[in-house]
């Protein structure tokens, strides 16, 4: 039974011993030649995030051209502006935010 002892010692220790916190890595300092590859890649995805950005505003623009999404869009600003009046706001500050919102789904730049 004395010869026991130890190898259940070991076997309750050694899960401890495996899961013990490992010492962490120090943060990688980029150098100038990790740099110089990252800038590189950089100027190879400009031209396709130009190109990506020029088909997403033509395709807006070809998409508020069409009668019916201008009548979407109409319909929608009138419902915020009641609604905005329903809820306690004076038509002066309703048409105010209605018009300040400007085109909904689009941002605009300020």
């Amino acid at each position: 039974m004395r010869p026991l002892v130890p190898l259940f010692a070991i076997l309750l220790l050694a899960p401890a011993v495996l899961v013990a916190q490992q010492p962490t890595a120090k943060p990688v300092i980029p150098d100038s030649l990790q740099m110089v590859q990252m800038a590189g890649m950089f100027n190879q995805m400009g031209p396709m995030y130009e190109s990506m950005m020029q088909s997403m505003i033509e395709g807006t623009i070809k998409t508020f051209e069409k009668p019916e999404t201008i009548e979407r869009l109409a319909r929608f600003s009138r419902r915020y502006y009641e609604a905005l009046i329903k809820q306690g706001f004076s038509k002066e500050e309703a048409l105010q935010i209605v018009a300040g919102a400007g085109i909904a789904g689009v941002r605009s730049v300020r």
